[in-house]
């Protein structure tokens, strides 16, 4: 019996390592042994007020795998042709409507659209991509109040 546990016990930490070793490699920062991953969340750090076409300021980056995302014009830009996901939720207030518009190289992309009243809306879209196309989120109201910390832009690529 003693045997069999300690080949178990061998065979687990082998395997284990190499697995950890797979999936945390040396230069990856422990993100799944793949350093070309690209994944990103940010969120509002004020509550405001845009107006219709403002590109919204998600300046609190909670996570950016692949630094494809830029807190400085609150853009992304894709690193590699590819299939993305975004997803992004606005918390807006009871006097505003909360539409919002995913840009992509300037043109609407993909359009959400709530009524006024206290609400947590928004969408998830995907969408092919080439090397440096840039997608971001802009209000689609002529007034659109947006909640701090409760709304974010996030976006990870698929392949």
């Amino acid at each position: 019996m003693k045997t069999i546990a300690l080949v178990c016990l061998v065979m687990c930490l082998t395997f284990g390592m190499a697995s950890s070793h797979y999936y945390y490699g040396h230069h990856d920062h422990g993100y799944h042994g793949y350093r070309h991953r690209v994944a990103f969340t940010a969120v509002t750090s004020s509550s405001t007020t845009y107006s219709s076409g403002t590109t919204i300021p998600f300046t609190t980056v909670k996570s950016n795998y692949g630094h494809a995302y830029n807190s400085g014009n609150y853009r992304f830009t894709a690193p590699s042709n590819g299939v993305y996901v975004f997803s992004w939720n606005i918390a807006t207030h009871t006097s505003y409507y909360g539409h919002t518009k995913l840009m992509k190289n300037g043109s609407t992309y993909h359009q959400s659209h709530c009524s006024s009243g206290y609400q947590q809306c928004g969408a998830t879209v995907t969408i092919i991509l080439n090397k440096h196309d840039q997608v971001w989120l802009a209000s689609d109201s002529s007034s659109l109040y947006v909640y701090a910390t409760y709304s974010s832009f996030s976006g990870w690529k698929l392949n």
